[in-house]
């Protein structure tokens, strides 16, 4: 069986957090049989071909001089194509590059079927090459390609991909209702992000090695993710005065880059917190278990921004779960697929850091619930969410699709 994954995100290079969700579905995949070949957008720098864990990586131009390609990567094509004209003129170029490039590597290696993620631009380019070839498509639904897309005519795009796409995924339990009641299929199958198996319990050993490393003392308030605004940052930069006064001893950390960092920085200091907040720009993918190893609790306080975007899961939540820290989630998109309030983490009103700073001291100050939602989050995480479980679903997908369609004779 092959398999040729479309991607508008995978990692550029060892380490790379960029797309790694799309890498690990993909190594585990090759790990019980299946060819996966994989084909991404170039970026400066990173190899146009290479393979990886017996992954094939094409990855395709779509500017020159190629230093000056803006729309993929960083902050993710929403918020680039928001704040970067360039980005902007890109992305005609963009659609017809990775079509170009898809059409000609499915001609010539021959693909049982073809894996899009996001339903825009990878489940159009996707229908098009299962109506030339007649090989079977499977669109991934991510969230962004749902919350975050408004305009008419993309919504009647996204409505072909959803609509005639032989299996349709989804992420969570709001991204399938969100796709159910604004384009009309029922089937939608939810399949969450996993978690790779190396952040089960697995912390670093030398904590207090790792704080000196970054000059922290005293207990982690953690965030990971890009510094945008769907992601909320600010108000748990708001939030973090309130819980000085219970908890003097904690700092938040904050790890990742984006474009609202230099006002995150200021907000900061405008709040008389900047020696308590800790920037650190985005990390290496094998780097970031230390972070989860100092962590006394993990915050995603993500918002519905202007766009209409929102969290679509909120995989760091999960990967903080199975390492062993308890967590706390704004109340919107896919996080309550993840958090019970009460049992697994706490859930937070969003854009409320006044709620915020309650849940995070609750946390911080009553080591009976710290220590209940811990063992509750553990749990299922480990037993439904490991890679190789959601890898060992989309084989079963695959396989049936393959089947069903020989019986129909259509190959």
């Amino acid at each position: 069986m092959k398999v040729c994954m479309l991607t508008t995100s995978f990692p550029r290079f060892e380490g790379d957090y960029a797309g790694v969700f799309v890498y690990n579905l993909s190594r585990c995949l090759s790990k019980r049989g299946v060819g996966v070949e994989v084909i991404s957008p170039h970026d400066y720098g990173s190899k146009y071909s290479e393979v990886r864990d017996n992954i094939r990586i094409h990855r395709f131009p779509y500017f020159y001089p190629t230093k000056y390609q803006r729309l993929c990567y960083g902050a993710g094509i929403l918020e680039n194509l928001s704040r970067d004209i360039l980005a902007v003129i890109q992305l005609p170029f963009f659609v017809i590059a990775e079509i170009l490039y898809s059409l000609c590597i499915i001609k010539k290696e021959g693909f049982d079927v073809i894996h899009a993620h996001w339903s825009l631009p990878q489940g159009l380019v996707g229908l098009w090459c299962k109506r030339i070839f007649k090989i079977p498509c499977v669109t991934t639904i991510h969230g962004s390609d749902i919350f975050g897309l408004k305009s008419p005519w993309v919504r009647a795009l996204n409505t072909k991909v959803i609509k005639y796409s032989d299996v349709c995924t989804a992420n969570s339990k709001a991204t399938a209702r969100v796709a159910c009641e604004t384009y009309g299929r029922k089937n939608i199958e939810i399949i969450p992000v996993g978690v790779d198996d190396t952040f089960f319990f697995k912390k670093t050993p030398n904590v207090d090695a790792i704080k000196r490393e970054l000059g922290i003392d005293g207990r982690v308030v953690l965030f990971i993710g890009r510094l945008i605004d769907l992601k909320g940052v600010d108000y748990l930069i708001k939030a973090t005065p309130e819980v000085l006064k219970r908890c003097p001893d904690i700092n938040v950390l904050l790890v990742g880059s984006g474009p609202q960092k230099e006002y995150l920085m200021n907000l900061s200091k405008d709040l008389g917190v900047e020696n308590r907040v800790v920037f650190i720009d985005k990390v290496a993918q094998d780097e970031i278990l230390k972070f989860y190893a100092i962590a006394s609790v993990f915050v995603l306080p993500s918002i519905v921004n202007a766009r209409g975007e929102t969290e679509g899961l909120g995989v760091v939540l999960l990967e903080a779960m199975a390492s062993g820290v308890p967590v706390i989630g704004s109340n919107v998109g896919g996080i309550p697929d993840i958090i019970t309030d009460g049992e697994t983490g706490l859930l937070a009103t969003q854009k409320d850091h006044d709620d915020l700073a309650d849940k995070i001291i609750k946390l911080l100050t009553d080591e009976e619930l710290r220590k209940n939602v811990t063992e509750n989050a553990l749990r299922p995480v480990k037993t439904n969410l490991s890679w190789e479980v959601i890898a060992d679903r989309f084989v079963r997908i695959y396989k049936d699709l393959i089947g069903r369609n020989k019986q129909e004779g259509i190959f």
